[in-house]
């Protein structure tokens, strides 16, 4: 710690010595003369004259031009390939070079997609053009004396392809919630149901669905309905860019229906009775349908294959196997069932 002050103040020693050095004062002098500032401007001028006579040699450089296509075929659309440069390498003395980057702002060359030729690239139609078909435009956007002596890339790949509408069904991002005792009284409705897509075939030929924005609602306990934004795609423009959403809502009720268990797998030659031969099921609907719904709706099996192993089950488990798809949950009982099993007369 200590031998680290005594640096410190040994450097501000040595500091203090420079700045009264007779070198620094002899400098502080010459700033304040007239003399340096003559040499100041005599250097300046020395700069200049070196800087234009440099302008005088020749170059190469390069410069970045935008490409536009044009004249692309009714019904169809540029994919990939549209947002395109090319660069130019030109040769030319300082000072066309440095006008040219001062004052030019490139207009974009243009090139005729009509015109383009077609090959098989990667498994896609994909057409194409030489960069140096617009040689001539290129060059009269040039400054005089300026020499083109190489256009890069050397050919220039677009993909086009054909326009197609779809009519999308909309989703639903997000699953609504509700308050205790409601339900979703019925399908959600989107107003419009669809919307109609139109892009590039190999794009919309891939959307089977348009979602909504994500829905955030607090729990629900009547009918929502709102206007919600539909997520945008790239490179497909949509008919709708906003659909009216509803939700119905309802309260919801149990009910108590009894079902007949049947038997699936067994085979002619046997005859099975189980035991209940009817089980209770217990529903949750809203109150819009509960009246309309009844066993029949229900469908209870037991699996016979369970007692044709050599190692027989005691009891067979039974199995929901049909249910309505407008109740909210069911619950059923019993779960097992004991059987009895007897060989058929064969009279």
């Amino acid at each position: 710690m200590v031998k680290r002050k005594m640096s410190i103040k040994s450097l501000r020693a040595k500091f203090d010595e420079f700045l009264n050095s007779s070198f620094v004062k002899r400098a502080k002098k010459l700033l304040i003369t007239k003399d340096f500032y003559i040499f100041l401007i005599f250097l300046l001028i020395a700069t200049a004259f070196w800087f234009f006579n440099a302008l005088r040699g020749e170059y190469v450089t390069t410069f970045s031009y935008p490409v536009r296509f044009v004249n692309v075929p009714e019904n169809h659309v540029v994919v990939g390939g549209a947002n395109q440069k090319i660069e130019l390498k030109v040769k030319s003395n300082g000072y066309a070079i440095l006008r040219q980057r001062i004052s030019s702002r490139f207009i974009p060359v243009n090139y005729d997609v009509s015109s383009m030729r077609t090959i098989i690239r990667d498994g896609k139609s994909v057409s194409y053009m030489l960069s140096r078909s617009q040689i001539n435009n290129v060059r009269n956007q040039l400054m005089v004396g300026m020499e083109l002596a190489d256009i890069s890339p050397d050919t220039l790949f677009l993909h086009v392809d054909k326009v197609k509408k779809k009519a999308i069904p909309v989703r639903l991002e997000g699953k609504p919630v509700f308050e205790k005792q409601f339900i979703l009284a019925n399908t959600i409705v989107f107003e419009p149901e669809s919307v109609t897509v139109t892009g590039p075939a190999s794009l919309v030929d891939t959307i089977s669905e348009i979602y909504t924005k994500l829905l955030e609602t607090e729990a629900l306990s009547d009918t929502f309905i709102k206007k919600i934004e539909l997520k945008p795609i790239d490179n497909v423009k949509l008919s709708d860019n906003v659909v009216t959403l509803t939700i119905p809502v309802e309260r919801y009720t149990e009910k108590m229906v009894n079902v007949p268990i049947s038997v699936k797998g067994l085979p002619d030659s046997l005859w099975l009775k189980t035991f209940p031969s009817s089980l209770e099921v217990t529903f949750r609907a809203g109150m819009s349908k509960v009246e309309t719904i009844n066993g029949s709706d229900f469908s209870a099996v037991v699996d016979a294959a369970e007692i044709l192993q050599t190692d027989r089950a005691k009891r067979l488990r039974v199995r929901i196997d049909k249910s309505p798809e407008n109740i909210e949950s069911f619950d059923y009982a019993p779960l097992f069932v004991e059987y009895v099993l007897e060989l058929r007369n064969s009279n």
